[in-house]
């Protein structure tokens, strides 16, 4: 019995370790991860490391011992969950730093490997990185078709979470910066309303200033 709630009692722990990670609270995340690890709870050292690289990235601003981290410990071949969170975080830290040549040599290593993913959730989130990156790094054709891809998975499988929304945003300045402003203005029209339904304000600010920098942009470049 005692084993028994042990179990469950991580099983709790560990979501509630994602319910953090979903609402960006990276130092509350690891705690809980700490925690575990104290206590022996059938821990996973490489699911704590993890969350540390998380932590230390976005938290602490200590990016690139992040990036550190996670590459002593990433894995050769993508066999399980985590081996995907890593080798994702990876990704999504090489944009963060502006590396395009490690960018998309992650890319490379998990995008074909996206399929044997059995976590819908996950594949989204991994395929909008993709996305993200590649419009970061202004390459907006490619950035549209994984966008493309990526709210598929979601509308397939009822994922209308935040990053949802995120891809909406990318799709909308690809539009823009790939010339075609009334497919970019019919889809914000769109866009706004599904925000005022969810009541998410911040977001439609953060579009906003981004169209304000892509036409600060274009006037720069006139």
């Amino acid at each position: 019995m005692g084993s028994n709630r042990a179990n469950d009692n991580t099983v709790i722990m560990i979501q509630t370790i994602f319910d953090h990670i979903n609402n960006f609270e990276y130092a509350e995340a690891f705690l809980v991860s700490s925690e575990i690890m104290e206590r022996n709870e059938q821990g996973d050292q490489l699911f704590h490391e993890w969350v540390k690289s998380l932590t230390e990235f976005f938290t602490c601003n200590k990016r690139y011992e992040a990036i550190s981290l996670l590459e002593r410990i990433k894995p050769d071949v993508i066999e399980n969950e985590i081996h995907f969170r890593i080798i994702n975080s990876l990704v999504d830290f090489y944009r963060e730093v502006e590396d395009e040549e490690n960018f998309l040599k992650y890319k490379n290593k998990i995008y074909p490997e996206i399929s044997k993913l059995k976590n819908t959730e996950l594949k989204h989130k991994i395929v909008y990185n993709i996305a993200n990156g590649f419009y970061t790094f202004q390459n907006y054709k490619e950035a549209l078709r994984y966008i493309e891809e990526s709210i598929d998975i979601a509308r397939e499988n009822n994922l209308f979470t935040i990053f949802y929304s995120l891809c909406f945003m990318v799709k909308i300045m690809c539009l823009f910066y790939l010339d075609e402003p009334e497919k970019a203005d019919d889809l914000k029209s769109v866009f706004e309303s599904y925000l005022d339904i969810i009541g998410n304000l911040k977001h439609k600010e953060y579009l906003e200033k981004a169209i304000r920098r892509f036409q600060e942009r274009r006037i720069t470049n006139e």
